[in-house]
C-alpha cells in the first residue's frame, strides 16, 4: 500500500471519510426508525442508500491508499480527526446495536402474531362443526 503524499492530504482524506460515516450513522438511525415504524419500504430505501456508501467508503480507501503515516500520525490536526473519527465509528457501531435489537423486536412480535392468527384459523376450521363424541360402549365391548 502507498501512504498518502502529504499530511494535508491525509487530513482532507479523513475528513471526506468522517463525512461519509455522518451519512452512514443518519441512515443506521434512520433504519433503526423504519424498524420501529414497521416500514419495510423505507427500511429497504436506507438500506440500499448504505450499501452504496460503503461502495464509495471502499472506492476512496482504495484510490487514495488510506494508510495514514506514523509521521502524520504525531501531527495534532492528524490525532484530533483519527480520534474524531474513531468515537464516530463507535457511535455506529451503538446505532447499529439499537438497530439489530429493534429487528429482534419485530421479529419476535411477527412470530407471536403468526402463532395467534394460526390459532384463529384452527379455531374457525372447528366453528360450528358439532363436537365430535365418542360413541358409548358396553363393557363387554358390544354396541
Amino acid at each position: 500500500m502507498t501512504t498518502l503524499p502529504d499530511t494535508r492530504a491525509q487530513i482532507d482524506f479523513l475528513d471526506a471519510q468522517f463525512e461519509d460515516f455522518q451519512q452512514m450513522q443518519g441512515l443506521g438511525r434512520r433504519q433503526r426508525e423504519c424498524l420501529l415504524r414497521d416500514d419495510l419500504k423505507g427500511l429497504n430505501q436506507a438500506m440500499t442508500q448504505t450499501q452504496d456508501l460503503m461502495v464509495q467508503i471502499r472506492v476512496r480507501q482504495r484510490d487514495l491508499g488510506g494508510v495514514i503515516s506514523e509521521e502524520a500520525r504525531r501531527e495534532p490536526e492528524v490525532a484530533q480527526r483519527l480520534e474524531r473519527l474513531r468515537k464516530l465509528l463507535e457511535s455506529i457501531s451503538q446505532v447499529r446495536l439499537q438497530s439489530e435489537q429493534a429487528a429482534q423486536g419485530l421479529l419476535t412480535q411477527t412470530r407471536q402474531e403468526m402463532e395467534k392468527s394460526n390459532l384463529q384459523i384452527r379455531a374457525k376450521r372447528k366453528y360450528g362443526h358439532p363436537a365430535q363424541v365418542n360413541e358409548p360402549r358396553f363393557t363387554d365391548g358390544l354396541r
